[in-house]
């Protein structure tokens, strides 16, 4: 049980409603504009890389080498922030300035630094050994070159933890615009790297990702410097937090090898190519991740764990239904405006220099074939943190454990198949089943009610979504631009028709954005 999970569950809810609806829609809004920011450097980012490379060997080096660093990083921090968010909840919902809580949250920074700095440098020596047990396919020259860049991006476990246990501590305290443009800032130093020295050396590529993170560290870690104090936690407070944490990390030290399974897999078919096919293809789909359904997960994840400890059961419940049909929203034209322009959107966005117009489509088939995983990765993210909010990290652990592994055993009965396309299939396929599971276990654990107004609303955003593909198709038919033009005419198309629908989070989104604009007026 966190500190969360363990209040008063009686207490008469306070007015927390109207600046908790005002507060979301505003976070949501800026983290979303800055998220589409991001993804557009990103995109800038691996289109040089695809201009550059292509699909060629340097490509697929760049993509075993950064597969090992990420895994290994969201196996020892990925999760620390849905047990560590509801413990600081608990201190700094009663005052922002909490020593307290600031004690505990330097203290488990200082664990993060010293346990992933270890790590870090035992895969800078353990490079070769490790490009011998995952990629023992690649050829000699591959090899060589995936071993440099693993030594090169060793450091991004280190770096990428420290941003994860940064973040949790910002979003505790309900701090979310900040790390948004962090992670902006960082990024625009990883892209003006790549364009300065980019084309000369594909290590370059690994030391502008270096660079990016780092950069966003600082932003982060700078303001924090100034709440500096005692890094301190009482036995009960580690206690939770280790009860908590444990299942998370050996789910996750099982559920994060999904990723370099792929790669393996992909590594055993000849020609080179497969490896980056399957990256680019990933990195649409978190592109589509970061979008939006990232960021209402990230923001409504402290507001349930603020909920359940003010309020208890039942306001949990309720809240949580709100950011299901927000969720549902944005899930929703994402999904469907992909699924229809995958191959015009990736033949804008990857297709010149050497990058052929067979190869988007390749790209373009497999993200499509991912978009189970957006599906079930975004409603399922937002399903296991109200797990976490609750105390049981168990649940959503077991069941997507359980499922992954299920999907692991598909992708290798199937590979020889299917092939490459074992591998987007069976991944959807389990994160969907993972999601309806958790579901289910969550409506018996605090009732149906999430799932309120759920249906109409899919029905709706299908029917707005598909309004928008007529419009965005229209931009791309006429010849009046690409995807940068097409885009935006879509999005804005899906919400003047939510607007004429008279979908309540869109009336109360531009309410609150007037009152913003008056007030900076005033």
């Amino acid at each position: 049980m966190t500190a969360a999970s363990s209040a008063p569950q009686n207490d008469p809810a306070p007015p927390l409603r109207a600046a908790s609806t005002r507060r979301t829609a505003v976070n949501v809004v800026v983290i979303s504009l800055t998220s589409i920011l991001q993804i557009m450097l990103q995109f800038l980012f691996f289109r040089h890389l695809a201009t550059t490379y292509a699909l060629a060997t340097q490509a697929d080096a760049l993509a075993a080498a950064l597969a090992v660093p990420t895994v290994i990083a969201a196996m020892l921090t990925g999760s620390l922030a849905y047990v560590l968010v509801p413990e600081l909840v608990s201190r700094f919902s009663q005052d922002v300035r909490s020593i307290a809580g600031w004690e505990l949250a330097w203290y488990t920074g200082r664990l993060t630094g010293l346990l992933t700095g270890a790590v870090s440098a035992a895969v800078l020596v353990l490079s070769p050994a490790i490009c011998d047990l995952l990629y023992d396919d690649l050829s000699r020259v591959a090899r060589a070159e995936t071993i440099q860049l693993l030594r090169i991006l060793s450091l991004q476990v280190v770096l990428t933890s420290g941003i994860s246990w940064a973040q949790a501590v910002y979003h505790a305290r309900h701090r979310f615009q900040l790390p948004a443009w962090a992670g902006v800032i960082g990024v625009t130093s990883s892209l003006l790297l790549v364009w300065w020295r980019g084309a000369a050396d594909i290590a370059y590529f690994a030391w502008a990702i270096n660079l990016g993170s780092a950069v966003s560290l600082a932003i982060h870690l700078l303001p924090m410097l100034r709440h500096w104090c005692p890094a301190r936690a009482d036995a009960a407070s580690l206690g939770r937090l280790v009860i908590g944490l444990w299942p998370l990390m050996t789910g996750a030290a099982i559920v994060r090898l999904d990723p370099l399974v792929d790669r393996t897999l992909a590594d055993g078919l000849q020609g080179a190519g497969a490896i980056a096919a399957i990256y680019y293809a990933q990195r649409f789909l978190a592109a589509l991740l970061s979008m939006g359904t990232s960021s209402l997960s990230l923001i409504v994840f402290p507001q349930l764990a603020e909920h359940w400890v003010r309020s208890g059961r039942g306001e949990l419940a309720r809240q949580l239904a709100i950011a299901v049909r927000r969720m549902v929203l944005l899930i929703v034209p994402i999904a469907v405006g992909f699924g229809v322009f995958a191959q015009r959107i990736v033949e804008d966005l990857l297709v010149r220099g050497q990058f052929t117009m067979e190869q988007g489509r390749l790209v373009a088939g497999l993200t499509v074939a991912l978009l189970g995983v957006f599906i079930g990765a975004s409603s399922g993210e937002l399903l296991a943190r109200t797990f976490y909010v609750l105390g049981d990290t168990r649940t959503p652990t077991f069941v997507g454990l359980g499922w992954m592994l299920l999907g692991v055993i598909a992708k290798v009965s199937l590979f020889r198949w299917w092939g490459l396309w074992a591998i987007p299939i069976a991944t959807s396929a389990y994160f969907l089943l993972s999601t309806a599971t958790m579901a289910v276990l969550l409506r018996r654990t605090i009732g149906d009610g999430f799932f309120a107004g759920c249906g109409r609303y899919v029905a709706l955003a299908t029917v707005c979504s598909l309004l928008a593909c007529l419009c965005s198709h229209a931009v791309y038919a006429s010849g009046l631009g690409n995807t940068w033009l097409a885009a935006p005419v879509g999005v804005g198309a899906y919400v003047a028709s939510l607007w004429v629908s008279q979908v309540e989070e869109v009336r109360q989104l531009a309410d609150e954005l007037r009152q913003k604009v008056r007030g900076a007026a005033e």
